[in-house]
């Protein structure tokens, strides 16, 4: 351990690297602060220069170069010779996290997969995924760019989802989320065993406990910018691998760094895990991350598009399904409108089912929605399945252009919607977390009322494409198979189709 003193001037090596720079260690710097020496100089010059200049991938790397190439260096010597905080952090912080099992969120993506298993490396734990089925932006850089092992399943993994040689399981730490819907259902069954959580989304009103947990959330564009912002703080070296697993995660949950979730502190991330995974440009990895994720998309068929990265949410009563489809081109996906806007229709249904017991009307959505982001030209449109969607739609989005979801279409999804209401230009939005549902919420919290009430209202009464698609569903007219070649998932939709668009 290091036995230089908190209040001590910086190393006449820092001081010697800043001078070179041009860029003087100020006197005054906050306590908490003075142990990083030129760490925090550097990283506040360069945060100042980019703030100045694009926030892609390139860029940051540009920005952040110097800061970079020196800070590295400094993490891998303080890795040999950690910190007093390091020392405190990880021997009383973080040391009841050593040896659980780390798993993300359902419907899994990128951040959540990459977080686990860079968790459970720095901590000596356990990474689990919590599905089975990785999309291909997933498969791809485990397998192509970093060079690690999918994660097992959680619930066929002993000491996560099965005891282990003795019958017990592991304390478990969630990673990328809070929120119970999103747990794996088992462990959402089991939350006396949770007992940390890693994310980055707001805390969810369904999240308690009944003793204190070890919380880290930040306001940040990635959960796995928190992960190494944690190796860095810990003084844990980082492998190549771990390093370009990460870099990957936040290039995929913050769109290249083009989000508007993105920080400073996730361009810093890129560049500094670039720099340490000897990656040239993430830039290239980023597009062929995308390049697979939009090609194992358009090949999963309108069940699987629709229902892949779908999350709930509830304001003032009213619950609204929001899924989302990231792209390099929405013309594959916008070609086949109509028939992703029957499976909204259905979701909205399907949640109400209660394994086989009659269809519970009040755990139905009122709203089903679906976003396809264009992550080359950053922007997305939104389509818009019934009447109530486009009522919220046309409040959430005003000023947006609504237009025919698919040349050709000759019929409306209900009898409470035109066809030119059925796909809305949303411009530049592209996030979920920062645009979409906070646009959606808004109406919603202000006293939003349209033609029906909520689905737990017990005056509920649903339209007549309504009715007609349950009586469909309950007497398994439009069941869904495993297709021929077992690459897709696919539906009868031959009377649903008729329920939904031959009303009018």
């Amino acid at each position: 351990m290091s036995s230089r003193r908190d209040d001590a001037p910086p190393s006449s090596q820092a001081q010697g690297v800043v001078e070179e720079l041009g860029w003087p260690i100020s006197s005054t710097r906050p306590l908490s602060a003075k142990s990083w020496g030129s760490f925090t100089n550097l990283l506040e010059t360069a945060t100042a220069i980019s703030q100045t200049m694009p926030s892609d991938a390139m860029k940051a790397m540009d920005d952040y170069r110097i800061a970079v190439e020196r800070i590295a260096q400094k993490i891998v010597e303080r890795t040999a010779d950690p910190t007093e905080g390091a020392f405190i952090e990880d021997s009383f912080a973080y040391k009841r996290l050593k040896g659980v099992c780390f798993v993300g969120h359902v419907k899994t993506d990128l951040d959540s997969v990459a977080g686990a298993i860079g968790a459970a490396n720095l901590f000596d734990g356990l990474a689990c995924r919590s599905e089975d089925n990785l999309n291909g932006e997933i498969t791809y850089v485990l397998n192509e760019v970093a060079n690690v092992e999918v994660p097992p399943l959680f619930d066929e993994t002993a000491g996560a989802g099965l005891p282990d040689e003795n019958g017990e399981k592991r304390n478990v730490c969630l990673v990328d989320h809070n929120e119970p819907k999103q747990m794996v259902p088992s462990l959402a069954s089991d939350v006396g065993r949770i007992i940390g959580c890693i994310d980055h989304h707001a805390l969810s009103e369904g999240f308690a406990s009944s003793k204190p947990l070890l919380i880290d959330i930040r306001p940040w564009g990635s959960m796995s910018t928190i992960i190494t912002h944690l190796y860095i703080r810990l003084s844990s070296p980082i492998s190549k691998s771990i390093a370009r697993l990460l870099m990957c995660a936040i290039l995929s949950d913050t769109l290249a760094l083009r989000s508007v979730t993105t920080t400073d502190a996730d361009r810093f991330a890129v560049a500094m895990l670039a720099k340490l995974g000897e990656i040239e440009s993430p830039d290239t990895v980023a597009k062929q991350m995308f390049k697979n994720k939009t090609r194992w998309i358009c090949n999963l068929g309108p069940y699987a598009m629709v229902r892949g990265d779908q999350k709930d949410f509830s304001v003032d009563g009213w619950k609204m399904g929001i899924s989302v489809l990231e792209v390099t081109d929405t013309a594959p996906v916008l070609a086949i409108a109509d028939l992703l806007l029957l499976e909204l229709r259905i979701l909205k249904k399907e949640k109400g089912d209660r394994r086989g017991r009659e269809n519970d009307v009040t755990a139905q959505l009122d709203f089903a929605f679906l976003f396809v982001v264009d992550v080359v030209k950053q922007c997305s449109v939104l389509l818009v399945c019934g009447g109530r969607e486009y009522a919220l739609a046309s409040k959430a989005f005003p000023g947006c252009e609504f237009r025919i979801a698919k040349e050709g279409m000759v019929k409306a999804p209900g009898t409470t919607i035109e066809l030119n209401q059925t796909l809305c230009n949303v411009g530049g939005m592209v996030s979920r977390k920062a645009q979409f549902v906070p646009s959606l919420s808004q109406p919603l919290a202000a006293g939003f009322t349209c033609h029906r009430t909520r689905v737990t209202d017990p005056a509920y009464k649903q339209g007549a494409s309504g009715a007609l698609l349950d009586r469909v569903l309950s007497n398994r007219q439009a069941e869904v198979r495993v297709s021929l070649d077992g690459q897709q998932l696919e539906r009868d939709v031959r009377v649903a189709e008729s329920a939904l668009y031959d009303q009018k």
